[in-house]
C-alpha cells in the first residue's frame, strides 16, 4: 500500500473515531440530563408535596383495583416555599398516582421559553410541563391546555398514548391537579391523535352551543369513550405532546376539571 493512501486512511480512522466518540458523548449527556431532570423533580415532590394518607405512592404499580376517584385531592402542595425557593412561574401541580405524571406546572409569557428549560429555570432537554401561555394562570378557561414533552425515558408526557387503550384508562381513570387557590379531579373523558392546530387546542368559544359542538367533537374523535355526562358549562384539562405517526401530530388526553373540597 502506497504511503499516500495509508495517510488516507489514518485521516478516514481518525474522523470515525471523533464522531464516535462526538456521538457517545452526545448519547451520555441526553441521559445524563434526563436523569438529572427525573431526580430534580423527585426532590421537589418530596420537599414541597405532602401525599395525604391512603393517596398511594405516585409512581407505584397497582396490585390490586385502583381506588374509587377522590372527593378531596391525595395531595397538598406548598405552593408559596415553592414559587419562592423554586419559581414565581409556578401555577399548579399536576399528579396522576400511579404513574410518573407527578410534576409543578409552570406559565410563561412565551410558550417556547419551557420546552428546554427545567422548572428551576436551568437548561435541560426534559423541559418542563408548562400551562400555554394563552391560558389564564388559574385554570378559568373553558379549555386549559398543558403541554409536556414526549420524552425517550417515559418521563414527562411520554405516557400519555397509553390512556388510548381501554384497559389502561380503567387503571388510571382520572388525574389531580392542585393550584394555590383551588384543587381538582380530572376526571379523563377522550384521548386521540390529532393535528398540531386542531380544534382539540381551542380555548375561546362564543356560546354554550360552540362549547357544545365542541365537546361532540372530540367524542368523536376519541378513541377510549368513559361514561362520564358532560355539560357545556363544564371547564376541561388538555395534556398535549407530541406524537410520530405523522408530520405535526400530537397526542391529546382531555379531562373534565371536578373542583373538589
Amino acid at each position: 500500500m502506497k504511503s499516500q493512501d495509508i495517510k488516507i486512511l489514518m485521516v478516514i480512522c481518525m474522523l470515525l473515531l471523533c464522531l464516535a466518540g462526538y456521538s457517545s458523548y452526545r448519547a451520555y449527556a441526553v441521559f445524563h440530563g434526563y436523569r438529572q431532570a427525573r431526580q430534580a423533580y423527585r426532590e421537589y415532590s418530596q420537599e414541597y408535596v405532602v401525599y395525604n394518607e391512603g393517596s398511594g405512592s405516585p409512581e407505584a404499580v397497582f396490585e390490586e383495583e385502583p381506588a374509587a376517584p377522590s372527593e378531596t385531592s391525595p395531595l397538598s402542595v406548598d405552593f408559596h416555599d415553592l414559587r419562592k425557593n423554586l419559581n414565581p412561574e409556578i401555577c399548579a401541580w399536576i399528579l396522576c398516582p400511579d404513574t410518573v405524571i407527578n410534576y409543578p406546572v409552570v406559565q410563561h409569557s412565551e410558550n417556547g421559553y419551557y420546552l428546554n428549560v427545567n422548572v428551576n429555570g436551568e437548561q435541560n432537554a426534559s423541559g418542563a410541563i408548562f400551562l400555554d401561555s394563552a391560558n389564564f394562570s388559574d385554570f378559568r378557561d373553558t379549555n386549559n391546555i398543558l403541554h409536556g414533552h414526549h420524552m425517550g425515558d417515559g418521563s414527562m408526557f411520554a405516557s400519555l398514548d397509553r390512556w388510548q387503550q381501554e384497559a389502561y384508562l380503567a387503571e388510571h381513570p382520572v388525574m389531580y391537579l392542585n393550584t394555590p387557590s383551588c384543587n381538582y379531579r380530572v376526571d379523563i373523558i377522550a384521548g386521540f391523535t390529532t393535528p398540531a392546530d386542531s380544534d382539540a387546542y381551542r380555548y375561546e368559544f362564543s356560546s354554550i352551543m360552540d362549547v357544545q359542538n365542541w365537546i361532540s367533537w372530540i367524542r368523536e374523535m376519541s378513541v377510549i369513550h368513559p361514561d362520564i355526562e358532560l355539560s357545556p358549562v363544564d371547564r376541561f384539562l388538555t395534556l398535549s405532546t407530541c406524537a410520530y405517526s405523522y408530520e405535526d401530530a400530537r397526542t391529546v388526553l382531555i379531562g373534565r376539571l371536578y373542583l373538589l373540597d
